[in-house]
């Protein structure tokens, strides 16, 4: 593990992979149905790092669905996306 990988630990902020941020971006409009015979790292990671949580509703298979600490990064990342409110939301935070 990098320096940078540890920090990001100890700061309690994951780094994804663009793989998994679009699984988060998913889960952000609706639960999604994994055969838990098929192991979905993706879904795996984002539940470990508490972005998503399990649901067994039916035999055989599991819904993910997001956290709110999974809303929280989608927000963020949303605030970073647009550029016209990125400067609004960095002053509002406190980061200007």
């Amino acid at each position: 593990m990098k320096n940078s990988d540890a920090e990001n630990l100890e700061s309690g902020s994951p780094r994804l992979s663009a793989h998994e941020m679009a699984a988060l971006m998913l889960l952000g409009h609706a639960p999604v149905k994994v055969d838990v015979e098929v192991e979905d790292l993706d879904m795996t990671a984002l539940h470990d790092a508490g972005l998503a949580q399990r649901i067994e509703r039916e035999p055989g298979w599991q819904e993910y669905s997001i956290t709110s600490e999974g809303r929280d990064v989608l927000r963020v990342l949303g605030a970073l996306t647009a550029p016209e409110d990125v400067s609004e939301w960095l002053a509002a935070s406190g980061t200007l």
